[in-house]
């Protein structure tokens, strides 16, 4: 396993994930190869007492002191890690890739197609997924909408907890510890893409 380092994001990613980001078109372009030591230490790690991991100038993460960083590097730290697990809570529901994406959409538009004009020749995409699952056309439609129905709720949830937690980032005093305020919707996310995972 590697493990990558992006200075501009902020975050520490196993290699295991970068396809995810990939096809979610998210991978940070800054990434650079990082050991496992580091990894460890400041990715999995609690940071120590009244510190917060920060890029260093060779662009190698470090801790450093709350009161030294700037109100606004913190605060943006703490959007970049709502925004990075979003991404991999969007992402955690896609396993295959972009390909199966569009064919999902294929599959929603002949569903939609199909509803409004439940008299017209059945399409091929629920068809061919009634005939693989042998289900009958009605049963294969209702599979389909629910599992549509299941992605764009996730993606509303996602939606939801990120924004909420980029409000309280941005509501928050200037003295404030913002990866602690950015916890509580980084853990929310964290348990969607694990859902999604299951």
């Amino acid at each position: 396993m590697k493990y990558f380092y992006s200075p501009q994001r902020n975050m520490l990613y196993p290699s295991i994930t970068r396809s995810r980001y990939e096809d979610a078109g998210t991978w940070p372009a800054d990434a650079r190869e990082v050991s496992k030591v580091i990894y460890d230490e400041f990715g999995v790690n609690p940071p120590p007492e009244g510190m917060v991991r920060s890029p260093d100038t060779a662009g190698m993460p470090q801790w450093v002191a709350i009161g030294e960083q700037a109100a606004y590097a913190r605060r943006a730290q703490a959007v970049n890690w709502i925004d990075a697990t979003a991404d991999r809570a969007r992402a955690s529901d896609r396993s295959v890739g972009r390909y199966l994406d569009a064919e999902y959409q294929l599959v929603a538009q002949a569903l939609a197609d199909y509803r409004a004009h439940p008299d017209a020749e059945v399409p091929e995409s629920i068809q061919s997924y009634a005939t693989a699952e042998g289900l009958t056309v009605e049963d294969a439609a209702q599979q389909i909408a629910e599992a549509a129905a299941r992605v764009q709720e996730r993606l509303q949830d996602v939606r939801r907890i990120r924004l909420a937690g980029k409000a309280a980032i941005r509501d928050a005093s200037d003295d404030a510890d913002f990866m602690e305020t950015a916890r509580p919707f980084v853990d929310q996310l964290e348990a969607l893409a694990t859902t999604a995972d299951a």
